[in-house]
């Protein structure tokens, strides 16, 4: 009979199916359709409501007469209730060509959302617009709930293909190129391009496995065994103690992908209660708690909780579910609902359980509210939709939160908290006061976690934080929404306790770096605690922290774009739910209402500062083909060889220490970089045009206006205000017309090689040991002489000699070798390969001498750490600067021979970094004639590092005194590898006084390491404790005492001065000691 009657079903299905794929969809009414789960495919509407418990109800209406026969209009969107962008709700279209369906929303919500085209099957065929640019957006406003009924613009999706409509947010032109993120729209707007990369091992047993096993149950099972079965895990490439994160990412993804219906789930055949599943779930949970938690892999464990059905002691009681059964055998019931009930649901669900027994309770719920059935039945129904919901992890965040109190859980003090914060929920208006009452609760929660053993309790605190956290980004995007209306009247207090609101919620949900987000809250309460507003400092903190922002959406992709599209389309998933994955992560994130926050904050910043949205860092008129590339070093390895055209270059990204090559005219860069870095200096040096973007918008909307003219010869104007125009131009350079001369230096005469013994610095001179160690030589002297008020660190200097004695024996190989690296270094590759086999070559056959290593050990004591820095015969020069192009290594034991030696020895091998090498044979220097003497100087650790030029370099003033610091050593500065901007001072010589261009938003501050041949790491800064940062009166003091300094040695020198130095704040008076001065070197302004 069970038999007979499973094959009566199948048959009833096939003539139901039969009949409805001759029928158009807009002619029958929704509630007649019974709608099969399957991959992609959409969900009633009744499905979706009140999914996660609260909201109203709100009709959406709108119009669509471009329906095929069997198609109708789908609704999906990025709240709960509109499917989080995954499975569109189907709508109404019995008054076609109106179409209707029903949604739950909460007041306060900002939700995107628009209309896609669903075929009979119920996957999505056509969508509205292309890309999240063309999404519609609404305000859940009281008055939108009071009406219960929102009549929407007409549809525009043309029957044959996707369409648009006017409705829509604005539109973003695709800017040129393929950048993987629009940052026209900081607030999170990202356009992900899905990879095609083929899958992994694990990535593709994950496939197989889903092949060969059809019900949820065994899909799970696989997921389970793979933490607990080593020879699966090893036939599977899954390190079962400590998993790649990319490997939790793809059963993320998979899961995300089963418990949404885009994987198809179906009967095995076999009877497993549901128990079986919370079993499954329990022992992932525990198997996930034993990983240990890195800041990679805890986000995605975290994503990876809400999707395993609860194992409270309900659900892995061996007959759970039993309500259901009960009900099904009513006899207040008609017969045709008892035996919807009794087959379609509980029998199903008793013996193979899957996400779809939700979708079928849900339209069994609404079917009986909307007819007339019996109170009791009604009572029981609605405690069983409580308890499925439960089961599968969709119950609401109030229905949790009591659900808690009622087992005495987390603690006393947390059920206080639990009162509290839905008491504010409940009655209070002021977003930030239900928002520190849910920030107390979840912090009450986070310790509970860590604390409590793996079970029931764990689990549920963990749902119902997720809970707390989506309430979270409602009570954000209400703070939002206010901010970006107040526009250049902004609460500038209240969007900085929204934006720490925010961090805190971010760490809570481990989706930003918790020591940076707790630097970000004290800066932030900082600033809320000071009678005035310093916008420098505001812009500062608001710049930092939107790269948090933009890191996680970064991490977003790193951990899930790689993977989603080739696991999507293995597992048949419709293709735009795996195209919009990633973003749904970022968009559902209380990171993404943090940008909103910092955008509109940002706005406001710059306009009240009339900041312009470009740094000039050489400014001047260049002519070029316009290119555009990713960096400096993929422009190189795309233009090989012989380049002589000149171009303009668009850069996404620089690392700061690059060689400019000399047909580069102009840059446009898309990031800040302090303008005294190693790549500003070149720049000057070369007379290349050079502008940064103060953000992403500037760039992108620049980048936009270009069109046609990529390819095309054009002119880039950029003005010492920070004005930049790039116009098509018909003048074009006769070649060879626009190079500079070359700067002639005979290096072989300014050598003397044969001084070879470890000198004083005060006896060092340029032609035996290099200008730098002839420099430091000088700067000690000009500090000991009365009246200046500065120190210089004691030092020793290797003159050339040393370097020369030890390559003696080999020096014949090594000027052929250097001789191969111009004739074969034909691309980056190349030269990258043939420099390392030149420092290789160095490495093994130039030994340092111990008579060397043993007199720098007698020149400082025992417990000094040292700097060992470069001094070649080709950097520091008045014709060649070479800034950056050799090594220096920081934090070296004086007391370790070894390490000292090994110290010395990179240093010369830094002859032939690529970047050195290139920049040599750019400037017509033979590479045998460049030898390296090394300067050993004292290190000092101080807390703040600056660079400062004695002249402007960027407006040519030679009455102002240009300055650039940061926190901790000056590598920062220097080599610009950290993202940010440093302390920007002037000093008017004349006048005496001090202004400040911006202040500090670095995050890392570079100091030394502790610990045996340890050099350098990074630390957070925490700007609220930095005196440079908080007081004005010791910030301008300090800002004229460098500016006096660099200009005593200008004046010692006979030249103005590009000067290094540092500054010790342990004293009542800051000390400030220089440790390194060189020639300014700059090109003509170009006109």
């Amino acid at each position: 009979r069970p038999k007979m009657r499973s094959f009566i079903a199948g048959a009833l299905a096939l003539l139901v199916s039969f009949l409805l794929a001759k029928c158009s969809c807009s002619e029958i009414s929704s509630d007649s359709l019974r709608w099969r789960f399957q991959p992609g495919s959409a969900v009633s509407s009744s499905s979706r409501l009140n999914l996660r418990g609260g909201g109203s109800n709100v009709k959406f209406v709108t119009t669509c007469d471009s329906t095929k026969f069997g198609e109708c209009v789908g609704l999906v969107g990025s709240c709960d209730s509109l499917g989080r962008w995954k499975n569109p709700i189907k709508m109404d279209g019995k008054d076609f060509p109106k179409w209707k369906a029903s949604v739950s929303l909460n007041e306060g919500e900002n939700i995107e959302y628009k209309y896609c085209i669903i075929g009979d099957s119920g996957k999505v065929l056509r969508w509205e617009g292309q890309g999240s640019s063309s999404n519609r957006k609404l305000t859940v406003t009281s008055d939108v709930l009071s009406k219960g009924e929102f009549h929407d613009s007409p549809v525009g999706i043309d029957a044959g293909g996707s369409g648009s409509h006017s409705h829509s947010s604005s539109k973003i032109e695709r800017s040129h190129g393929t950048s993987k993120r629009d940052d026209h729209k900081p607030s999170g707007h990202v356009d992900w391009q899905i990879t095609s990369k083929e899958l992994d091992k694990f990535g593709a047993a994950i496939v197989k496995a889903n092949q060969e096993n059809g019900s949820w149950r065994q899909k799970l099972e696989f997921v389970k065994t793979l933490f607990y079965d080593k020879n699966l895990a090893t036939a599977s490439g899954f390190n079962q103690q400590e998993p790649e994160t990319s490997h939790l990412a793809m059963i993320a993804i998979y899961l995300h992908f089963l418990s949404t219906g885009q994987v198809t789930c179906v009967e095995d055949g076999r009877h497993y209660r549901p128990n079986h599943h919370s079993m499954m779930a329990s022992a992932i949970d525990e198997a996930l708690d034993k990983i240990k938690k890195t800041p990679e892999n805890a986000y995605v464990i975290r994503k990876i909780h809400p999707l395993l059905p609860s194992y409270s002691s309900a659900y892995t009681a061996q007959v759970p579910l039993t309500r259901i059964r009960d009900i099904a055998h009513r006899s207040d019931i008609p017969k045709e609902m008892k035996d919807d009930i009794k087959h379609n649901l509980q029998n199903k669900l008793h013996r193979c359980a899957g996400p779809e027994d939700l979708v079928t309770a849900e339209r069994i719920m609404k079917q009986a509210e909307s007819g007339h059935y019996s109170a009791a039945f009604m009572e029981q129904m609605r405690i069983f939709m409580v308890e499925l919901r439960e089961f599968f992890n969709a119950g609401g965040l109030e229905d949790r939160l009591t659900e808690m109190k009622g087992k005495g859980e987390p603690n006393a003090e947390g059920i206080k908290l639990i009162d509290e914060f839905l008491s504010q929920k409940r009655t209070s208006s002021d977003f930030r006061a239900k928002l520190k009452a849910l920030i107390k609760l979840r912090k009450n929660f986070d310790s509970f976690i860590s604390t409590v053993p793996h079970g029931e309790a764990k689990q549920r605190a963990r749902l119902t934080d997720v809970s707390l956290e989506q309430f979270a980004f409602v009570l954000l995007a209400e703070a939002a929404q206010i901010l970006e209306g107040q526009g250049a009247n902004l609460d500038w207090k209240m969007a900085v306790e929204a934006a720490i609101g925010a961090l805190e919620n971010g760490y809570l949900s481990e989706s930003v770096d918790v020591k940076e987000a707790e630097a970000l809250r004290k800066e932030g309460e900082a600033m809320l605690s000071s009678s005035s507003l310093n916008l420098h400092r505001l812009k500062a903190w608001l710049d930092r922290s939107i790269r948090l922002c933009t890191s996680f959406s970064d991490a977003m992709q790193d951990l899930f774009l790689a993977h989603v599209g080739p696991l999507g389309n293995s597992l048949q998933v419709d293709p735009h739910a795996a195209a919009v994955f990633v973003e749904a992560e970022v968009r559902a994130s209380v990171v993404f209402q943090l940008s909103r926050i910092l955008t509109a904050s940002i706005k406001f910043a710059k306009k009240a500062m009339n900041a312009p949205p470009w740094a000039a860092l050489q400014p001047g008129k260049a002519a070029g083909r316009l290119v555009e590339h990713q960096s400096l070093a993929n422009l190189l390895d795309h233009h090989k060889g012989g380049e002589t055209e000149p171009l303009i270059a668009f850069l996404e990204h620089a690392e700061g220490d690059e060689d400019i090559p000399p047909f580069v005219k102009g840059i446009v860069l898309a990031e800040e970089l302090p303008l005294l870095s190693h790549l500003g200096v070149r720049a000057r040096q070369q007379g290349v045009v050079f502008v940064c973007s103060d953000g992403p918008e500037a760039f992108k909307e620049l980048k936009g206006k270009q069109g046609s003219s990529w390819g095309q010869f054009v002119e880039l104007n950029v003005n010492v205000g920070g004005s930049v125009t790039v116009s098509r131009t018909e003048l074009r350079p006769e070649r060879g017309q626009e190079e500079e001369a070359a700067a002639v230096v005979d290096l072989q005469s300014n050598a003397d090689l044969t001084v070879s013994e470890v000198l004083a610095c005060e006896k060092a001179s340029e032609e035996t040991c290099g200008a730098k160690s002839a420099a430091a030589g000088e700067i000690s002297r000009i500090a000991a002489k009365g009246g200046a008020d500065f120190k210089a660190p004691p030092g020793c200097a290797l003159p050339f000699g040393v370097m020369m004695k030890a390559a003696k024996p080999s020096w014949g190989r090594y000027v052929e070798q250097a001789k191969e690296f111009d004739a074969q270094a034909t691309s980056g590759q190349l030269a990258e390969e043939l420099a390392a086999r030149m420092r290789s070559f160095a490495s093994s056959e130039w030994k340092v001498p111990k008579d060397v290593t043993s007199a720098i050990m007698r020149s400082f004591p025992a417990d000094a750490r040292v700097m060992v820095r470069s001094s070649a015969n080709c950097e520091d020069l008045q014709k060649v600067s070479g800034a950056g192009l050799y090594d220096s290594i920081a934090n070296v034991e004086v007391k370790e021979e070894e390490a000292l030696a090994s110290a010395i020895s990179r240093v010369w091998q830094s002859l032939w970094t690529k970047r050195a090498a290139l920049s040599r044979r750019s400037a017509g220097l033979k590479h045998e004639e460049a030898v390296m003497g090394v300067l050993v100087q004292q290190m000092v650790a101080g807390d703040l590092s600056f660079i400062a030029f004695s002249s402007n370099p960027i407006t040519r003033d030679p009455n102002q005194v240009y300055i650039e610091m940061c926190v901790g050593m000056g590598e920062t500065l220097a080599s610009a590898g950290q993202a940010g901007t440093p302390y920007r001072f002037t000093y008017d010589k004349s006048k005496g006084e001090a202004a400040v261009s911006s202040l500090a938003s670095f995050s890392f501050a570079l100091v030394p390491a502790d610990g045996k041949g340890k050099e350098l790491k990074e630390e957070v800064i925490d700007y609220s404790s930095i005196p440079l940062h908080t007081d004005e009166a010791l910030r301008s003091s300090l800002i004229k005492r460098i500016a006096k300094a660099v200009m005593l040695l200008a004046k010692e020198r006979g030249t103005e001065q590009d000067v290094e130095g540092v500054v010790v704040l342990d004293s009542k008076e800051p000390q400030v000691h220089i440790v390194q001065a060189r020639p300014m070197v700059l090109a003509a302004v170009s006109s």
